[in-house]
């Protein structure tokens, strides 16, 4: 389905991620914890929403009304070498759904505990996890920076049904970090789980990956590196995939002179893929070049790369840059992929911040090609546009436009989501702050019509802070 699990929602709860009211109550332990020591924080928020079409039907069913009272607890205890954290979150909604009898559960609960153990030459990680959303409730374009990072997939933009439960652990460990030899390993996990859901789209998978790296100083100015990656997915979808993937990768990274670094890298990887139709086998030479050249407010980047996906053969050419302005930072790419069967397709993309007396403008542009897990090629095309501005020393607005599209590429198929939303932030203490506003969504897709919906919430939110 493209989505892992996402540590800010997690902390947050994904009804309060939809309208942008809480922040992650572990990234404010991290913010306001000593280097050694104790710290807990706990958060209560309690939003208000109500919908005139949640479930985005054509006709409306009518009007939804949620009442979402979610808790987050942060913990972090740290010492000289060692780092725990734990944080977790739980909503108890009341919900009034058009036809249906007014009901209050506990959704949405979630856990991440973390552990590392840092000396001057080894680094251990630890990371377990576990998040359950109830989809019907769940902003489609919420989250949307880590979907694409992972693979934007149509299926992450259209409402669903039913309760989604996932479980990720991840251990990493490297020695000789400070040595001119060093090695180490990263293992991972991850399954997504559904119940209670008619939609076909909705099905259990898992992945299990194992990396393997040794790392090698040549000079001051040039490092080696070999790693070799085993991966295992398995989908009960309805040709029950499962797939194995092995990899071998030879990188070498070379600092030209104090502002210019050259990353090149070559290997081989081979994709075994079998279902109920048959076998595939997808293998072939991946690799890679980059230059990145430094200036004074920025640097620019020329990079290839060729790899292997279910689909075949992927080649990428791309020119990236970053300016850092007076007042914030552009970020732009432009380039060209060609797929297997001999496409050739422009990507890039294109990031503004800017901070200006009136207040602060966000802008961001991508245009993209991945091959999802169920082997499908996408195109994907993601736009953003912010503004937010104080109106007094202890209340703000914020107005924000996004838009998100995503095309079966041999299928010729689409689906987007657009939205507005507009929002007041008060701080009504110290302690407590307000948020109220207002959002517009409308979802697109080929052979349906149109559906929109709009939503009014407010939240009244408090955080407690023991060090």
């Amino acid at each position: 389905m493209g989505q892992k699990n996402k540590i800010a929602a997690l902390l947050a709860g994904t009804s309060l991620l939809a309208t942008g009211l809480v922040p992650a109550i572990g990234q404010d332990a991290d913010a306001v914890a000593p280097t050694e020591g104790f710290a807990l924080t706990l958060g209560v928020a309690s939003t208000l929403r109500v919908n005139d079409n949640l479930s985005f039907s054509d006709p409306s069913p009518g009007t939804s009304t949620l009442w979402d009272n979610t808790v987050t607890l942060g913990l972090l205890s740290e010492t000289g070498v060692a780092r725990f954290t734990a944080d977790l979150a739980g909503t108890v909604r009341t919900a009034a759904l058009p036809g249906q009898s007014t009901e209050t559960t506990f959704d949405d609960p979630s856990i991440v505990l973390g552990y590392q153990l840092e000396s001057a030459d080894s680094l251990l990680e630890a990371e377990l996890s576990y998040q359950q959303v109830s989809l019907q409730f769940e902003d489609p374009l919420a989250g949307l920076d880590d979907l694409i990072e992972d693979g934007l997939e149509p299926e992450d933009l259209v409402p669903s049904d039913g309760v989604r439960g996932t479980y990720s652990a991840r251990v990493a460990f490297e020695t000789g970090r400070t040595a001119p030899f060093g090695f180490g390993t990263v293992l991972e996990y991850d399954k997504t789980e559904f119940w209670n859901t008619t939609d076909p789209g909705n099905y259990d998978d898992e992945t299990t990956a194992a990396e393997v790296f040794a790392r090698l100083q040549f000079s001051p100015v040039m490092e080696g590196r070999i790693a070799l990656d085993w991966e295992q997915y398995d989908a009960m979808d309805t040709v029950r995939t499962s797939r194995r993937t092995v990899g071998a990768t030879a990188s070498l990274t070379y600092e030209i002179n104090a502002i210019t670094r050259m990353t090149a890298s070559l290997g081989y990887t081979e994709i075994e893929e079998t279902n109920l139709i048959g076998t595939t086998l997808q293998d072939g030479v991946t690799g890679g070049l980059s230059v990145t050249r430094d200036f004074p407010t920025g640097n620019v980047t020329a990079e290839f790369t060729t790899d292997i996906s279910t689909t075949g053969r992927r080649d990428t050419v791309e020119l990236r840059g970053e300016l850092e302005t007076p007042g914030g930072s552009i970020t732009a790419g432009v380039g060209a992929t060609r797929s297997n069967a001999g496409d050739v397709n422009m990507i890039g993309s294109l990031g503004y911040t800017n901070e200006l007396a009136i207040g602060t403008i966000t802008a961001a542009l991508e245009r993209s090609y991945d091959t999802s897990d169920g082997g499908v090629e996408n195109r994907s095309t993601t736009a953003s546009l912010g503004f937010d501005t104080d109106i007094s020393p202890n209340a703000s607005i914020g107005f924000e436009l996004d838009y998100a599209e995503v095309t079966d590429v041999v299928a010729d198929t689409t689906t987007a989501v657009s939205g507005f939303r507009a929002t007041y932030t008060r701080d009504l203490t110290a302690d407590w702050g307000l948020t109220a506003g207002y959002e517009y969504r409308k979802r697109k897709e080929t052979g349906s019509t149109d559906r929109e919906s709009n939503e009014l919430f407010v939240t009244l939110e408090r955080a407690f802070s023991i060090r």
